[in-house]
Formats: structure tokens, sequence, C-alpha cells
């Protein structure tokens, strides 16, 4: 089947390929076998992001610590609402799991449509087809008083940080209270993407990053920052060889992520 996603819509391929090359491997990291599946179905250049080696091991544990730390979340509160925010073609209900949680994937009617190819309908997995910025789309999501854990993953860098402060006024409009995890480009990699390994390939920019997470505070002061992780303490072991050189330069250009709070003033 072919697929038409253009622009930042396009980099959602590149994360997929990722997680199926992993599957396919003899040692994988996330063993996304769904993912495998989908890549043999869609019909696209997936062999031009084969270049990226930093990637795929950037790429293996950002998802295996945003998992980890969904995983906290949900062992917290087990009866949770999760929302992945700009879900692409990810798995990660399916890895996190708890068979009682309620998730729901919003990302653009495009994507969204190309999701209803390949899942399979679930009662507790529902989808929302707008954008991040649609201001109606937290409306969608029934809470009904349960904790809840806002996932972004691979989106926010492609905002301007005009957009990064909407979507923030979406989410504390939106919701009484939440925990946000939000995987976060390094500054220093804004309007760089023309040398990044994969996306490169792609016609999508990076047009906003941080460099310690305050920037979201400083965006959304009712929101408070708990957290922040650097995706490089997982990387650093799935590095091969030589290429643990890079760790530490990649301890400050890698991607990070930052965890919030949010409680709505009484």
């Amino acid at each position: 089947m072919s697929t038409e996603l253009g622009g930042v819509m396009e980099t959602l391929l590149i994360t997929l390929y990722i997680r199926a090359k992993d599957a396919k491997s003899t040692n994988p990291v996330i063993n996304d076998r769904k993912a495998a599946e989908i890549v043999k179905n869609i019909d696209y250049d997936f062999k031009k992001f084969d270049s990226g080696t930093l990637s795929y091991y950037a790429v293996l544990a950002r998802a295996k610590m945003m998992d980890q730390q969904a995983a906290d979340f949900i062992k917290k509160y087990p009866d949770c609402v999760v929302v992945s925010v700009g879900c692409g073609l990810d798995t990660r209900f399916s890895r996190v799991d708890n068979g009682i949680l309620h998730w729901y994937n919003l990302d653009f009617p495009q994507v969204i449509a190309q999701r209803e190819r390949f899942f399979a309908p679930n009662d507790r997995e529902k989808n929302i087809a707008k954008s991040a910025l649609d201001p109606t789309w937290p409306e969608d999501v029934k809470t009904n008083g349960k904790k809840l854990l806002i996932i972004s993953e691979g989106m926010m860098m492609y905002l301007k940080e005009g957009e990064v402060k909407d979507f923030l006024q979406i989410l504390t409009n939106g919701f009484d209270r939440f925990e946000a995890q939000f995987d976060l480009l390094y500054k220093g990699m804004v309007n760089k993407g023309n040398i990044h390994d994969t996306v490169k390939k792609t016609n999508a920019r990076f047009s906003w990053g941080v460099k310690d997470g305050s920037e979201i505070t400083m965006l959304c002061p009712v929101m408070k920052q708990t957290g922040l992780i650097n995706f490089t303490d997982e990387l650093k072991y799935l590095m091969p060889g030589i290429k643990k050189l890079l760790i530490p330069f990649l301890y400050i250009t890698n991607d990070r992520l930052g965890i919030y709070q949010f409680k709505k003033a009484q």
C-alpha cells in the first residue's frame, strides 16, 4: 500500500522504520514486531534512512526510556488515561498496556487514516483525528476523574515557539490536571535539520528547542517542571564500539525528556 505523508508527517516513517529494523535484529531493544509488519505493507523508500546510524540508536534509546517513564506512571495509577500527542504509527499503547487503562492517539487526519489501516479497533484505545493545535481536541478525551498522562514524542521540535505556547495553553485550558512527558530537542539543533542524518531526507525542519526544559514553564508558568532526563543515559549503552566516543558530545546535543505537572487553581 502507498502512503501520502509529507513534511513533518513524513518523519513518523523514520521512527517506524527504525523500530522495524530493531525487531528484525539479533538483539532487539524494543522488539516492535507490529512496526515490522507495517513497514512490509507500505510502498515507500525506507532504505534512504539506512545511513542514519546515530538516529537508529537514538530513536531506540528514546523509545525505551519513554516507555519506562510511561510505565512508571501507569504502575502508580493503573486506571489512568493517556494521550499520545503526535502519535504517528507508534505502538506504545501495546508496549505499556496493563489491560485497564484508556489511551487516546492524537494526530493529523491523514496520519490517523493510516493508523486505521494497520491497527485493529480496541475499546480502550481511541483515535482523535485533529491537529495538536486544534483547541477542541481535549473535548474528545474523557478522563472521568482519572489521572491523566500527556505524552509527546518527536513532535514539539517541529513547532514554532508561538505554536508551542498555544499547545501548552490548549492543555492547561482543556484539562484540570495532568502529568506531561515531552520529548524536547536541544536548542543548538534548531534550523539544523538539514544536517541530521535522517530528517535531512525529508522536508521537515527543526523549529524549536530547549536547554534544560525550563523553557516550557517560561511559556506556560502554570506548569511545574518536575524532571529532566537526557536520553543519552540509555543511548550510551546501545552505541557500538568506537561510536561510544561521541557520548560526551551527545549529552549536549541529544534530545531530553521534560516532565511537568499541572493542576488548575481552585
